[in-house]
């Protein structure tokens, strides 16, 4: 048996059954099915809802052989901002006083961002000789940087932020394998610092875990209109990153048309919040249902057309909802870029636009809605591409391997249940 630390700050934390595991929920479950102690080093904020879950610095036990390392920070109200570039400073001083106190891991995944905690979690690992690896999720702090409008404030961005760039490249070269969830995130890893990958570098997918069958539930009271109406969902955070705005757009154009078998479903919440909702009272074709648990997203998607992909516009991103559209066998109508704009033409999963082109998204909505033979070819192909590379028992069943062989390197392998 293994004892291992997961750190990771950003994701709801699965205190009850109705929230989705992501990446770490789904790693630390499999790690602990598999025979191993794990501890998930986490915030006690929630960054979804933007509210504290725990007001203090706890050990909270999730479950045998799952315990959840509770770090409080101050909160934020925006994602980029300088509140959440405080409170990830202030956690990870908590976890550099703290985890000298508990006993040591035989092995660590550190997640990318925050890239804070991440540099702490491998200094902690390297003066111990403990090995550790790096999950990138996203380019920090390159994200904070592109936010600015200009070069010559990004320039001056990348003064200011100096240290979190030596930060980067320090955790980078200390740990002992980078991870990513995809090719391009991976490839910005590694040109930090520079290196070739290595054995111990690999790529595996958010993925998701498709629920199993289940009774019809009676549908939410948000749920209105006919069966034969053909909806578009969006299931995610409101964030700035997001290009909702530009869906109530296409949802107003296509209304003016006379269109009246298409309806778009904005599920969730966050900083686009109050603005989408005032956007929205003269567009009876939209429907904003707040954040959902577990059980309507899956009514949902169940009677779904297609599954919306706004952005984040984050360099490699395959974010998590694009696998849980593909499970539901929906195709995509997205506007990333690069990898995952390959995918989808490259496998047949839906139609791209470019972000803020609001006849491509018009274009891409109307060949959906109007032909079906077309989207019916694109939702099998979704189910397809979900069973070989989106099944989140078979990602983080690697995943988990992956982590026992570098601890195996070290301890020996008959420390490690198979």
């Amino acid at each position: 048996m293994l004892h291992i630390w997961l750190i990771q700050i950003g994701e709801p934390l699965p205190l009850n059954p109705e929230v989705r595991k992501m990446r770490t929920g789904l790693l630390a479950e499999r790690l602990a099915d598999r025979g191993h102690s794990v501890r998930w080093w986490a915030s006690a904020f929630e960054h979804q809802r933007k509210v504290m879950a725990f007001e203090r610095d706890e050990e909270h036990p999730l479950r045998d052989g799952l315990t959840l390392q509770i770090l409080r920070g101050c909160g934020y109200r925006r994602n980029i901002s300088l509140q959440r570039y405080l409170d990830h400073r202030l956690v990870a001083r908590k976890f550099r006083a703290q985890a000298p106190a508990l006993p040591a891991p035989d092995a660590i995944v550190a997640s990318m961002p925050d890239h804070h905690l991440a540099w702490e979690a491998v200094r902690y690992a390297r003066d111990r000789g403990i090995p550790v690896l790096v999950d990138i999720r996203d380019p920090w702090p390159d994200l904070f940087v592109d936010a600015l409008p200009g070069r010559s404030l990004q320039a001056l961005g990348r003064i200011v932020l100096a240290g979190d760039f030596r930060k980067l490249s320090a955790l980078l070269r200390g740990a002992d394998g980078i991870l990513a969830m995809s090719e391009g995130l991976l490839r910005w890893a590694l040109d930090k610092i520079p290196r070739p990958a290595g054995p111990t570098d690999r790529v595996f997918y958010m993925g998701y875990r498709k629920a199993p069958p289940e009774p019809d539930l009676p549908a939410p009271p948000w749920f209105a209109g006919g069966k034969d109406l053909k909806r578009f969902v969006y299931v995610g955070t409101f964030g700035h990153s997001y290009d909702l705005g530009l869906i109530l757009e296409a949802a107003k154009a296509l209304l003016l048309d006379g269109r009246r078998d298409m309806q778009f479903i904005l599920a969730g919440t966050g900083e686009q919040d109050a603005e989408m909702r005032h956007r929205a009272e003269a567009l009876p074709n939209v429907v904003l249902p707040g954040w959902i648990g577990a059980g309507e997203i899956r009514a949902l998607l169940r009677s779904a057309w297609a599954g919306i992909v706004p952005g984040p516009m984050v360099t490699g991103a395959l974010p998590n909802k694009i696998f849980e559209y593909l499970s539901a066998g929906l195709p995509l109508v997205s506007c990333l870029e690069g990898e995952m704009a390959d995918v989808i033409r490259r496998h047949g999963l839906g139609l791209n636009y470019r972000a803020g082109d609001l006849e491509g998204l018009l274009a891409a909505l109307r060949t959906l809605a109007d032909s079906g033979s077309s989207r019916s070819e694109m939702a099998g192909n979704a189910a397809a591409f979900y069973q070989r590379e989106g099944d989140a028992d078979v990602i983080y069943d690697a995943y988990a391997h992956h982590v026992e062989k570098l601890a195996a390197a070290r301890l020996g392998p008959e420390r490690i249940i198979r």
